[in-house]
């Protein structure tokens, strides 16, 4: 935790940004768009259920024919605190997000999870951690290959692109941290992505000691070469050092069209279909902060098509509410079944994290660890911020660290745990709700990871890097499955959330060789001169029992990078939409957000997401002409 005194200069900081003009736009401007459910059309040619992230860059996209009108019904508010736009800001408060609680995890010694889901205008875009870098291209190339034409690197490389402007680092910076970026990977987007000009002294020597462990360096992480050792960009407009999001940067612009209605403050509870299976409308209902109201609701119809982008937590319960989804689930819950889709709510991912800390006792200055508390940094921390849009307060997550495949985490041992792997019956780690399509669907899913696996251009661990002496150690890409699913005994109620985390043992050993990575990264000669002694796991941590035991009791199923809950896959292997984003079954209804993902990328969701929305908007304009 950081000082009082680091935090005294934040608030410093958030004065100087409103007095100058660069703090949050008025709720005026941010709310032009937005009506009450007095002033809703009778009907909309499209209606998005969810302004998160996907959600307002649909709608912003989609809105620019005068011809098309869009209504977007969003569960929470807009986040009008200036605090979410600084460089630091982390805003995952309950103010800005979901009070879910997974089941108690049976692979983490039955403790439950706390879930981060944005609960904002913007989604995650508005209170994550703004780290905006991209998997390999392997990772999506393993999308088609699951039977999705049109989703692999090639495909998706123009839409992340098309989103994204990068604004370079100086360059002295450039030089002097041997800062490398693809020239062609970004256009003049929306989104502002950037690399800090000033780097904590540590951070250099930690990414030396990892090139050291084995994993190599590339030249850009942004082309679809996201293994190794990569530079990474944030979403900090470097003008102005500030947040750049799915708010200011789709939804603003885009603001004061008439054809562009944004609702607030209200649930959709269900789509509506007709006799034909087709969407009509949706029926909602006003959220309400009190339990003695009776909660308003209305209904609206559709001309063209509804689009959920609720988020992979809120997706598949709102298509289950729908009568989409698993009989036994509807059933149970007394819901008309209109399709039956065993998939919906299933092939949750996210990236498990545990830490690695250790003691620098030769540690450079300045560095994070201290020098917060010293008041004669942070005030040249805060003059730098101020006058110059740099220095460490500017540096946000971070903006190196590594990607690291499996067969540099662990050359020796990386084959043992494929084969291990392999040699598991299907559907012997799956949950028991998986039906036959399901388990064929999630044969071929292993087959692509266990290629992966062997693979030496896609990662497995993640291993952000700012200097700190303690580093996150992420799975960033995991062979397990979890569950989402309604609460029969109140479908209104938050979902049922099973991660299933290290349920499946495959899952442990990798986490396990990434610990012994970081370890075995802390031993090279780069790393040495900053004297590091192992806190955490600890040397007294070293045989296979162990290591699990650690894990199981240290490690969280989730880092806000909830996925892949409304699959994209042939639906005879259990997939719930097809390649064109189309829900089976049903007419009229697509699913564009990170639950579409069949195998969650090797990186933080953020940039991908943006990639799905504005691939998608080109899908849905193609259907309808538009």
């Amino acid at each position: 935790m950081l000082a009082a005194t680091h935090w005294l200069g934040l608030a410093n900081i958030l004065l100087f940004l409103a007095s100058s003009g660069l703090a949050f736009s008025t709720n005026v401007l941010l709310r032009r768009a937005e009506i009450s459910a007095d002033e809703l059309l009778e009907a909309y040619d499209i209606i998005i259920v969810g302004g998160g992230q996907a959600g307002t860059v649909i709608a912003s996209r989609l809105s620019e024919n005068p011809d098309v009108s869009v209504l977007v019904v969003e569960y929470g508010y807009f986040n009008t605190d200036p605090a979410q736009l600084e460089p630091n800001s982390i805003g995952f408060s309950s103010r800005y997000q979901y009070n879910i609680t997974s089941v108690p995890q049976t692979g983490l010694n039955n403790r439950a999870i706390g879930i981060y889901a944005a609960c904002c205008v913007g989604g995650g875009s508005t209170i994550n951690g703004m780290l905006l870098n991209r998997g390999s291209a392997a990772d999506y190339d393993s999308w088609e290959a699951l039977g999705n034409p049109g989703w692999g690197w090639s495909e998706l490389y123009p839409y992340f692109i098309k989103s994204s402007h990068f604004d370079a680092p100086s360059p002295a910076a450039a030089e002097e941290y041997n800062m490398t970026w693809g020239e062609g990977s970004y256009s003049d987007g929306p989104i502002h992505q950037s690399f800090a000009s000033w780097q904590w002294p540590g951070t250099g020597i930690q990414r030396q000691g990892i090139i050291e462990a084995g994993a190599e360096p590339q030249a850009d992480g942004s082309g679809g070469d996201a293994f190794g050792v990569i530079w990474y960009p944030t979403a900090l407009d470097n003008a102005t050092a500030l947040r750049s999001y799915a708010v200011n940067g789709y939804y603003q612009p885009a603001s004061e069209r008439p054809n562009l209605h944004v609702l607030t403050g209200w649930r959709v509870d269900r789509i509506v279909f007709d006799e034909h299976n087709t969407a009509v409308g949706v029926e909602m209902t006003r959220r309400v902060s009190s339990g003695g109201c009776r909660a308003p609701k209305a209904s609206v119809g559709v001309k063209r098509e509804v689009v959920v982008s609720a988020g992979a937590i809120h997706t598949p319960q709102v298509l289950q509410r729908s009568g989409v989804g698993p009989a036994w689930l509807l059933e149970e819950a007394g819901i008309e079944i209109v399709s039956e889709l065993p998939g919906v709510g299933s092939n949750l991912q996210d990236h498990p994290v545990t830490s690695a800390s250790f003691n620098y006792t030769t540690n450079v200055l300045p560095n994070p660890s201290v020098s917060y508390l010293d008041p004669e940094f942070m005030a040249w921390a805060t003059q730098e911020l101020e006058e110059h849009r740099s220095g460490p307060l500017r540096i946000s997550t971070g903006n190196t660290g590594g990607e690291v495949p499996l067969t540099a985490i662990d050359p020796e041992g990386y084959q043992a745990i494929v084969d291990e792997y392999l040699a598991q019956g299907t559907g012997d780690y799956l949950p028991e709700t998986y039906s036959e399509e399901q388990v064929a669907g999630y044969e071929a899913m292993r087959e692509q990871l266990a290629l992966l696996m062997a693979s030496p251009d896609n990662a497995w661990l993640e291993l952000p890097l700012t200097g700190s002496t303690s580093l996150s150690t992420v799975l960033i890409k995991s062979v397990g499955r979890g569950t989402i699913f309604l609460n029969t005994t109140n479908i209104y109620a938050e979902p049922i959330i099973d991660y299933h985390t290290f349920v499946n043992p495959v899952d442990v050993k990798i986490m396990a060789s990434n610990l012994r990575f970081v370890r075995r990264m802390h031993e090279t000669p780069s790393m040495q001169q900053l004297g590091p002694v192992e806190l955490v796991p600890g040397p007294n941590v070293q045989t296979d029992e162990q290591f699990e035991s650690h894990i199981r009791q240290s490690s969280r199923s989730s880092i806000a990078h909830n996925s892949g809950s409304a699959v994209m896959m042939p639906r005879e292997l259990g997939g719930v939409v097809d390649a064109e984003l189309k829900v089976y079954g049903v007419q009229g209804v697509s699913v564009a957000d990170a639950s579409i993902m069949p195998i969650i990328p090797a990186a933080h969701t953020c940039s991908t997401v943006y990639a799905i929305a504005e691939k998608a908007v080109d899908i849905i304009k193609s259907r309808h002409g538009l």
